[in-house]
């Protein structure tokens, strides 16, 4: 079978949704860090959108910080890739946004090169939590990947000081203002993505560190579309709706929504026109999104592996999950949160759980479980923290961390943990067998374990009451599983 690619393309069957633009004569004025599943489905389609209305200045460069992968798949299709829209149907769409992929560590300079060039007016990123290399709510100054950019830029480790070796390129070529926003699952993204950028500048040049200060813009955004894995059965599918085939399709849902933080310097892109928000005050999106959808995911994740789901599908088809997570949603999270207007708290938390519900766009329940303890830092803690000031109580979300204290030990012991932390996470469980109390129910266990995902920084680590409820939860899974032990946190909770 032949492969996709600008030969292919126009051979394509009508049914499929294809580029209506020269690539040629496209301008790539996006430098993306991280191309993986989720920005190929959500902000390249933005992009496709406007190329495809005739704005060609909104290309794509993707990079890649680790792994060459998706390069290797994409370069001998010509930067091409299928969209794969399911829902009762499937519509199938060629994607020409992204118009190459550099491997950081094989190419440093190239990147650096694409980031100091005045044809790039904006630098977005989808690195996931642990990108950010984030301790305590900081950049981590002592991850050594830090501590390498902080000595040289000859060829950067992080989104960090890639960012600040191209601004000191722009800033000494007088170059034109640009833009960076971030458009992970982050509280305030593009605050910390200007503390990492300033802090690698401060080291290596003052005059460019004033320069940022005047020509560039740190940003945020809330997105959300949900995006799994690609698999097997996708590269099928395509392949026999193509009749060519593509080594690294993406599945997505109908449903997509990206909400910008309108602060921009030098050129904006007209997103808008493409169905995005732009507003001034992004924190009450990134809140409903990750106290609402977020949240939820990691629950049902976390709690649908202890059931032994592959799927999160799966997990919330179980009716007690799924009434727990609706509540722990509608009791614990929405009375202490702003909901912006536009959106209505109780619409939306229904709409989130009716995509869940999707089994035909499979999201496994590991992948959501993967990076946990630098997740619920974002999707839990600041809602608790809030319900505890606010003299409430929160034993849906005593449970659900209940959940991920067994989830870790359960997850350590199967080998099957991914976390930037899975040293430390390891280490907790390995010392559980060694402890005077070697029950992961005990009080002191369970603090050291929230201490590994920064916990401490949160005033409930001190409040006895929810870390007791805590330490029930734990104790009751651990005996009788989690299915009966949400039975009975049910029934005592009135949600039975």
């Amino acid at each position: 079978m032949k492969q996709l690619n600008l030969t292919e393309v126009g051979n394509l069957p009508s049914s499929v949704k294809k580029p209506t633009y020269s690539l040629s004569q496209v301008k790539a004025g996006i430098v993306h860090f991280g191309a993986g599943n989720f920005h190929r489905a959500h902000q390249a389609v933005y992009c496709e959108s406007l190329l495809n209305e005739g704005n060609m200045e909104w290309g794509i460069t993707g990079v890649s910080l680790r792994s060459a992968t998706m390069r290797d798949n994409l370069a001998p299709q010509d930067w091409l890739y299928t969209l794969s829209e399911i829902d009762e149907t499937t519509s199938y769409q060629v994607i020409g946004a992204l118009r190459d992929v550099l491997v950081a560590p094989e190419a440093p300079s190239k990147v650096i090169n694409a980031l100091s060039s005045n044809q790039t007016d904006l630098v977005t990123a989808t690195i996931t939590e642990k990108g950010y290399y984030l301790k305590n709510g900081e950049v981590d100054k002592s991850h050594p990947d830090i501590t390498a950019d902080l000595a040289s830029l000859s060829a950067p480790k992080t989104i960090y000081g890639f960012i600040a070796a191209g601004c000191i390129a722009r800033a000494k070529q007088h170059g034109q203002p640009f833009t960076v926003l971030c458009c992970d699952n982050m509280q305030g993204g593009g605050e910390i993505l200007k503390q990492g950028v300033e802090l690698i500048l401060h080291h290596h040049s003052k005059e460019a560190l004033e320069w940022v200060k005047q020509n560039v813009a740190f940003s945020a955004s809330m997105v959300d579309r949900v995006t799994p894995a690609t698999n097997d059965a996708l590269i099928q599918s395509v392949a026999e709706e193509l009749g060519v085939k593509d080594a690294a399709p993406v599945s997505t849902e109908p449903f997509t929504q990206w909400v910008i933080e309108d602060n921009f310097a030098g050129k904006k892109p007209p997103f808008d026109k493409a169905g995005a928000l732009f507003v001034k005050d992004i924190h009450p999106y990134e809140k409903v999104k990750l106290r609402f959808l977020n949240s939820s995911h990691s629950m049902l994740a976390l709690m649908g592996y202890l059931a032994g789901d592959d799927y999160v599908h799966e997990a919330i088809s179980r009716k007690d999950m799924a009434v727990f997570a609706n509540a722990a949603l509608t009791k614990d999270v929405l009375p202490v949160t702003h909901v912006p207007a536009d959106i209505d708290g109780l619409d939306y938390i229904a709409q989130v759980f009716k995509r869940f519900q999707n089994k035909r766009l499979p999201y496994r329940v590991l992948q959501v479980a993967s990076d946990s303890s630098q997740k619920i830092q974002q999707r839990w803690f600041p809602a608790i923290e809030d319900a505890i000031k606010s003299d409430k109580s929160a034993p849906y979300m005593a449970f659900a961390l209940a959940s991920w204290v067994c989830f870790v030990e359960r997850a350590v012991q199967g080998k099957v943990i991914s976390d930037p932390q899975s040293d430390n996470l390891t280490k907790w469980v390995e010392a559980l067998s060694t402890s005077d109390n070697p029950n992961a129910s005990d009080l002191q266990n369970i603090k050291a374990l929230i201490c590994i995902a920064d916990a401490p920084k949160f005033s409930f680590f001190q409040n006895s009451d929810f870390l007791r409820e805590v330490s029930t939860n734990v104790n009751a899974i651990s005996v009788h599983g989690i299915e009966k032990a949400l039975s009975q946190f049910l029934s005592l909770n009135g949600s039975k």
